[in-house]
C-alpha cells in the first residue's frame, strides 16, 4: 500500500544520557506494517497490513494488502501472546488504519469509506459501540466530498476531538482540526487548529494525553527532518508552541502514532527507521534531584535598625541612613526596598539637631543582594478542583547552565516533561509541586524548585475571588 502523508498510518535499543530515554523495536509480525498504537484497559490495538491466509490473501483496488486492526493483552508494559484480529473486515476491502477510545470505551477507527462517490474510497472515521459485534457508524462529522478525514483522538472528557483532514482551505498537504461534542452525539463543525500547530507541509496522527498535551506529527517545521512528534496543549490564550519531542523517539525516518502513559514513563510509537513501519516501545526513566528547594519570592525589601543609636539624646541627635541606592532615610529603625539585586554599602550617620551638623558616621557596612538561583514557576493563585491549572518554569534566573529538560512532580501521582504543562487536579488539598531540570553542558548538574499550591472546589474559590 503506498502511503500519502495523509493515510500514513504509518534498533537497537539506545539510551540518552540526559534524558534516560530507552527505545526498542517489538517483534510483531515481522514483513509486515505494524502502525499505530493505542492502550486501552490493558490492551494494545493496532493496525497491520499481514497477509491474511497461506492460501487466500485480501486485498485492496490497487493489490496491497488490507490493514486490518489487532489487539494483544500487555503484561509488564509489553505485548504478551499472539495478536487477534477484532474486526472481520478482510473480504470488504477496505482499510482499517488507527483505533483510539473515548471516556465510554467507543471505539473510532479509520476506514475506508465506501459511500463517498470518488473512486479512491478516502478515509472517513467510523464510531464502535461494539467491536465484538461490529455495530458500526460513521461518526457525525462533517467531511466534504473526496477529502480524508483520519487519525481522531478523543480528550480525555469525551468533549473535544483532534484529527487530521487534507480538505481544502488547510495551510498544507494535511492539517490538524478540533471540534467538539454536541448533546445528542454528533461533533460541532471542524476548526482548523491554525498556523501555530499548522504549516505548509503535513501535520497528522494526533493524540491528546490525559496531562492535556497534544502530540502530532509533522514534517513541515523548522527542525523536522521527516515526519517528527511534538506536542503543545490548551491555553487560555491558545495553543501553546510545539515543542519536539525526545530526539531519541524522533529519528531520521518517519515517526508518528504515538502512545504515551498517564505517568510520561513509557510509551509505544510508530516508526520506519529500519524501512517498515513497525512499533518501538520507549521507556522513559526520571531523574533525581537530591536538593530540593523551596521557591522564594524576590523580595529586596528590609527593615534596618542600629541598636547603639539608643544609647544617644534623641531630643539633641538624629539619625540618617544612606542605602547607598540614592534614597535616604531619618530615624533609628527604618524599612527600605532596595531597587533590586546588587551591592549597597549602608551607611547610618548621627546629626545635631540644633545646628543640622554631620557629626561622625556611626556605622557603615556592605549589602550584598542576589537574585535566588531557582525556578521560577508561574501559576494562578487559585486553583479548582476539575479544572485545567497552567503552570509554567521561567529558568531566568539560572545563570551557570543552560536547562536541557524540565520534569515536573504534581504530588498526586502525575508527572509531565515540558518547560511548560497544565494538570487537573481531582481532589481539593495542598499540593507540592516540584519542577526539576537537567544542564544541557553537564547531566550531573541539576536543580529542583518546588512550592506549595492550594486546590479549592469551586465553592470556596469564588467566594476568595468575590
Amino acid at each position: 500500500m503506498k502511503h500519502t502523508i495523509i493515510l500514513l498510518a504509518l534498533l537497537t535499543t539506545i539510551a540518552a544520557t540526559a534524558q534516560k530515554i530507552e527505545i526498542t523495536p517489538l517483534d510483531i509480525f515481522p514483513g509486515s506494517n505494524v502502525i499505530n498504537p493505542f492502550v486501552c484497559d490493558s490492551v494494545l490495538y493496532f493496525a497491520c497490513d499481514k497477509k491474511n491466509d497461506i492460501m487466500v490473501n485480501y486485498v485492496d483496488r490497487k493489490g496491497n494488502h488490507l490493514y486490518q486492526i489487532y489487539a494483544v493483552d500487555i503484561l509488564h508494559k509489553l505485548p504478551d501472546g499472539t495478536p487477534k484480529t477484532c474486526l472481520n473486515n478482510s473480504n470488504d476491502g477496505r482499510h482499517h488504519t488507527a483505533i483510539t477510545f473515548d471516556n465510554r470505551k467507543r471505539a473510532y477507527i479509520t476506514q475506508n469509506n465506501p459511500d463517498d462517490t470518488q473512486s479512491r474510497m478516502p478515509l472517513a472515521i467510523y464510531e464502535y459501540n461494539d467491536l465484538k459485534q461490529k455495530k458500526s457508524a460513521h461518526a457525525r462529522l462533517e467531511q466534504p466530498a473526496g477529502t480524508n478525514n483520519a487519525y481522531p483522538s478523543i480528550s480525555p472528557d469525551g468533549q473535544y476531538m483532534i484529527f487530521a483532514s487534507d480538505r481544502e482551505g488547510g495551510f498544507g498537504s494535511s492539517d490538524l482540526y478540533i471540534c467538539y461534542k454536541n448533546s445528542d452525539g454528533s461533533w460541532t463543525k471542524p476548526i482548523n487548529m491554525g498556523p501555530t500547530i499548522n504549516t505548509e507541509g503535513a501535520e497528522t496522527a494526533p493524540y491528546i494525553h490525559r496531562s492535556g498535551k497534544i502530540f502530532f506529527s509533522s514534517n513541515g517545521r523548522p527542525d523536522s527532518r521527516k515526519l517528527d512528534i511534538y506536542y503543545t496543549f490548551k491555553t487560555p490564550a491558545g495553543f501553546a508552541q510545539p515543542e519536539r519531542f525526545d530526539i531519541v523517539v524522533n529519528s531520521l525516518g518517519d515517526d508518528y502514532g504515538i502512545y504515551y502513559s498517564d505517568n510520561e514513563e513509557w510509551g509505544y510509537v510508530t516508526s520506519n527507521r529500519h524501512g517498515e513501519d513497525k512499533l518501538y516501545f520507549f521507556r522513559q526513566q526520571w531523574p533525581e534531584f537530591p536538593e530540593q528547594n523551596e521557591m522564594i519570592e524576590e523580595n529586596y525589601c528590609f527593615t534596618l535598625y542600629e541598636s547603639s543609636a539608643e544609647n544617644y539624646d534623641q531630643d539633641m541627635f538624629s539619625f540618617t541612613w544612606d542605602f547607598g541606592d540614592g534614597q535616604k532615610a531619618q530615624g533609628i529603625e527604618v524599612d527600605h526596598c532596595f531597587p533590586g539585586p546588587g551591592q549597597y554599602i549602608v551607611s547610618l550617620n548621627v546629626f545635631d539637631k540644633t545646628t543640622n551638623e554631620e557629626l561622625f558616621k556611626m556605622a557603615e557596612y556592605p549589602v550584598y543582594l542576589q537574585r535566588p538561583v531557582q525556578l521560577n514557576i508561574k501559576t494562578s493563585k487559585y486553583i479548582n478542583v476539575g479544572q485545567r491549572a497552567y503552570f509554567d518554569a521561567d529558568p531566568s534566573l539560572i545563570t551557570d547552565f543552560t536547562p536541557e529538560t524540565y520534569w515536573w512532580d504534581f504530588g498526586n501521582g502525575t508527572r509531565i516533561k515540558g518547560k511548560q504543562a497544565s494538570i487537573v487536579f481531582d481532589k481539593p488539598g495542598t499540593y507540592i509541586v516540584k519542577c526539576g531540570v537537567i544542564a544541557e553542558e553537564d547531566p550531573t548538574i541539576r536543580l529542583c524548585t518546588w512550592l506549595k499550591v492550594d486546590v479549592a472546589d469551586d465553592q470556596i474559590t469564588n467566594k476568595k475571588q468575590r
